[in-house]
């Protein structure tokens, strides 16, 4: 991958794991502040809304946006699975949640709502970035990018009519 786009995918990589660690953060300060964990929840309450499991889920996120941080700074394709692990769950459970909306709203009220579009373009942005990052991180790619590289500066030769004289490969 060439060196501009690599910047590019890894500043996009910086302000995600940084996102991730300022809301977990954020979340972490909501309740704590405010004392919601002594609270009963509801039994009819989602799952994800109960502040033990947002507190739970906010230190997750803290802990896995941490790692792919360092892992952005050491560039270790290793460190994108535990954010991506805890990312799919997340967005299964808004999935879940988005499902279970269907008892008391219409499907086209469900689908135009801000939370299907959040829903959709969310991953797409955070799940291409993960896959670039992946590939841009992997040796494989980079061994690939300097040979690209190196093949890009040589010579281009034009030939007319007679078998081209091939010395530069």
């Amino acid at each position: 991958m060439e060196r501009p786009l690599r910047r590019y995918v890894k500043a996009h990589g910086y302000a995600i794991a940084i996102s991730a660690l300022f809301f977990g953060c954020i979340f972490i300060a909501s309740i704590l502040n405010e004392d919601q964990l002594s609270r009963s929840a509801s039994e009819y309450a989602f799952f994800r809304s109960r502040p033990l499991e947002q507190l739970i889920f906010s230190i997750a996120w803290i802990a896995a946006g941490l790692i792919f941080l360092l892992g952005l700074i050491c560039e270790r394709k290793e460190a994108i699975f535990p954010f991506a692990t805890i990312f799919l769950v997340e967005w299964s459970l808004v999935l879940v949640q988005l499902v279970s909306k269907l008892e008391h709203r219409d499907l086209l009220e469900v689908v135009l709502s801000a939370e299907a579009a959040v829903f959709l373009l969310v991953p797409l942005y955070v799940g291409y970035t993960l896959v670039i990052l992946y590939r841009a991180f992997d040796s494989q790619y980079k061994d690939e990018a300097v040979e690209d590289i190196e093949q890009a500066r040589r010579p281009v030769k034009f030939f007319f009519g007679e078998d081209p004289d091939d010395t530069y490969s």
